[in-house]
């Protein structure tokens, strides 16, 4: 039995002022300033809701976290219990200026499916 992962893209990551905003359909999230570096040097960090942080006057609650991966080709979020991911490659180009944004795309896990036999044998006489 063989598992598979799909990726749909569903939104984007944008550099803004220092920050990195997640702008996924459903939402809009956000990692700091100091989480942008603690980032890029291959920490975990918290991920907020933009709409928290602007209602709890910068004491939100974090919804998710972010994290390069361990192939370090990737960035992945969970936020709200949903898996993210972007390419390493395009969110460096969107801090360095050279891309105006970073895909992001939702892991969703396919159904398990029998491995495939190259050869049929029953009903072929002998």
């Amino acid at each position: 039995m063989y598992q598979s992962i799909t990726l749909e893209h569903r939104g984007a990551a944008r550099e803004y002022e220092g920050t990195l905003r997640i702008d996924i359909k459903t939402m809009q999230a956000v990692i700091g300033r100091s989480g942008v570096g603690q980032l890029m040097s291959h920490w975990p960090v918290e991920i907020y809701d933009i709409s928290d942080v602007m209602r709890t006057g910068g004491e939100p609650e974090a919804i998710g976290k972010a994290w390069i991966t361990r192939s370090g080709r990737a960035v992945m979020y969970t936020i709200n219990g949903t898996r993210y991911l972007s390419p390493l490659s395009q969110l460096k180009g969107v801090l360095q200026g050279t891309r105006k944004y970073a895909g992001v795309s939702v892991m969703t896990e396919a159904p398990l499916t029998p491995p495939s036999s190259s050869c049929h044998a029953e009903g072929v006489p002998a």
